[in-house]
């Protein structure tokens, strides 16, 4: 009979860190665990700056995130992750910069608290008379001129609309996003010195080369604002729109003038923000949101779902569009879908299998699409740089997705990759800058890494008592709160969720198993006794033979070292299941030779000047 064997790694720094995985999941790194526990304490302040210093836009994600975070949590793998982004947003609104109405003095206290973080970012900028020139004020952008402000570089953003901040501003809903937090956000990275001038189209109101000339770098930001269409019958019919279009004509203030009839094509975020959006439209009667995918392959977040079916979006899935069907004056009248088998083939790749067999038609005044975007870069046509592109038409980019083939012409954001999160762009505008600096300056820009386990928890106090509430293990995640929808439907401005009240924030925050806390075993002093894997409440301690235990070479020096020459099946070890492991510190409490300690794991990445 086969004996089950065990694969086993020997815990490093990667290790430790791997194990905090909301941090690793996030693009900027923030220590959401950090930030999650200070709320279940009650230390507001404290969770916000953790929040803010690596995320310059921490009061937009704390709104619109899609959190990445959560979707790494460990705590869903047992039942449901933490509220991560929402707790973000209830810090943001008690200290972030939408309570300042002087922006000068968040930017003070920001720096002050900069310099106590010792990143090392501050006052490190090369010597250089000239701007940086960066395109396009979205988040990437922002981001980007947000570090090269503070290293001490005098970013200056040209914008072709009347306002900044990207899709933010312009697709991002105000329901979802109040306006007045992006403009917070936007003063006060203009409070750091970044100069944002507005209605400025590059290749009309002045050429690339030009601004080239006169920068010591330039960044295109541009994101991606053009919205992708379908070259099918009935396509040109009156009535068929793109969806951010649509969406920029209505967060810009234009006349907008859709149904009663709407049919949204699409199964994102975006297509949810179209068909919401059109829900508040005056004279829409009903909305239908057509897409290809299954509703579990659907890309939406389920809350955008469920919100969008609570306010009467009727949602049909696995169909595609076949025709747009027009009346004898061009004026679009119904839409003809074709079932929809498969999205994706063997191999993964976007190819669609139909039944043509199987049609619907939906009545249709306007059909907005919502299946993509696409960025608009024909300012670079003859502007006498010579950008080396794609041969579908792209900017090339070095494998950092950041450097072009022309010297001191950068790229980010959807730009560099296509369309991703908000905090996809804040990440790579954080990257840019580091990079545009080493570009000015000659120096390369170093991290130097410094890991530590720290603040041993007391063996009597590890369990539920301080480490965690009591019972934290089955307090269940609660969602939030939001508005009636007879009240959020009335207007694009009505915000719908309400957000965690002080309670509520900090019985969620309790439910983090803190990750970063680590069992420590010392194998000199454990007897194999096993009262740790007999007390364990998730099973995630076991006390098997040597032989049953596989490793790489790291194992079998360990092995050599203590062993000797004599066989692997003449000792034993306590190995542990992390993905089970709650963090109680049931296991220390009962250890009788105090072999087991819980420790923090406590890394950060500093700049070496």
């Amino acid at each position: 009979m086969d004996h089950p064997s065990f694969h086993v790694v020997i815990p490093d720094y990667r290790y430790w860190r791997q194990n905090i995985k909301c941090q690793t999941g996030c693009p900027v790194n923030t220590d959401s665990r950090g930030y999650v526990r200070a709320i279940a304490d009650g230390d507001y302040e404290k969770a916000y700056w953790i929040a803010r210093m690596p995320n310059p836009l921490a009061s937009i994600c704390g709104r619109i995130c899609a959190a990445p975070c959560e979707l790494a949590c460990r705590r869903g793998w047992i039942d449901s992750a933490i509220s991560i982004r929402a707790l973000k947003r209830f810090v943001t609104e008690k200290y972030g910069v939408e309570i300042y109405s002087d922006k000068n003095s968040f930017v003070h206290k920001f720096k002050d608290k900069f310099r106590e973080d010792g990143s090392g970012i501050t006052g490190i900028a090369g010597e250089t008379s000239k701007p940086v020139s960066i395109i396009g004020a979205g988040p990437a952008g922002l981001a980007c001129a947000h570090d090269l402000a503070l290293m001490g570089y005098k970013p200056v953003i040209y914008e072709m609309e009347n306002v900044a901040g990207g899709m933010t501003a312009l697709g991002i809903p105000p329901y979802r996003l109040p306006r007045d937090i992006i403009q917070a956000e936007i003063d006060a990275i203009k409070a750091l010195g970044v100069e944002i001038k507005l209605g400025v189209q590059i290749g009309k109101d002045i050429q690339i080369k030009d601004l080239y000339d006169k920068s010591a770098a330039v960044l295109l930001a541009v994101g991606a604002k053009k919205a992708r269409m379908i070259p099918m019958h009935g396509a040109t019919s009156r009535g068929v729109l793109g969806g951010v279009d649509f969406l920029r004509d209505v967060y810009t203030g234009k006349e907008v003038k859709i149904g009663p009839k709407v049919v949204v094509i699409g199964g994102g975020n975006v297509a949810y923000d179209v068909a919401r959006t059109s829900v508040r439209q005056k004279g829409v009667e009903s909305v239908s949101l057509v897409c290809m995918e299954k509703f579990e392959e659907m890309l939406a977040d389920r809350v955008e779902i469920e919100e969008g079916q609570e306010e009467g979006i009727e949602r049909i899935n696995s169909f595609g569009p076949h025709r747009i069907n027009a009346d004898t004056d061009g004026k679009v009248k119904s839409i003809t879908f074709k079932k929809c088998l498969a999205v994706f083939d063997s191999e993964q790749r976007f190819n669609p299998r139909y039944d043509e067999s199987e049609v619907i038609t939906r009545e249709a005044d306007t059909v907005l699409f919502s299946i993509g975007q696409a960025s608009d870069i024909t300012f670079l046509e003859k502007c006498g740089l010579n950008v080396e592109m794609t041969d579908r038409g792209m900017i090339k980019v070095g494998r950092d997705k950041i450097q072009t083939s022309v010297p001191g012409l950068f790229v980010a954001g959807d730009l560099a990759y296509g369309p991703r999160l908000v905090i996809d762009a804040v990440a790579s505008g954080k990257k840019t800058a580091a990079v545009i600096h080493e570009y000015i300056s000659g120096k390369r820009v170093r991290m130097n890494i410094s890991e530590t386990h720290v603040e041993h928890y007391d063996k009597e106090v590890s369990c539920n008592s301080v480490a965690h509430p009591p019972d934290f293990e089955k307090i269940p995640r609660e969602e939030v709160p939001a508005a009636p929808v007879s009240e959020r439907i009335k207007s694009v401005f009505a915000p719908v969720e309400t957000g965690f009240l002080k309670e509520a924030a900090e019985e969620q925050g309790g439910r983090c198993l803190n990750c970063a806390v680590n069992t420590i075993f010392n194998g000199d002093r454990c007897i194999l006794c096993g009262g740790c894997a007999d007390i364990c409440p998730e099973y995630c301690l076991r006390l098997v033979s040597l032989e049953k235990i596989k490793g790489d070479q790291t194992l079998t020096e360990l092995f050599k070292n203590r062993y000797g020459d004599e066989p692997a099946g003449t000792g034993s070890a306590i190995i542990k299941d992390e993905e089970r492991c709650i963090r109680c510190g049931l296991c220390a409490r009962k250890c009788p030779v105090d072999a087991i300690t819980m420790e923090r794991f406590v890394f950060k990445e500093v700049i070496d000047k």
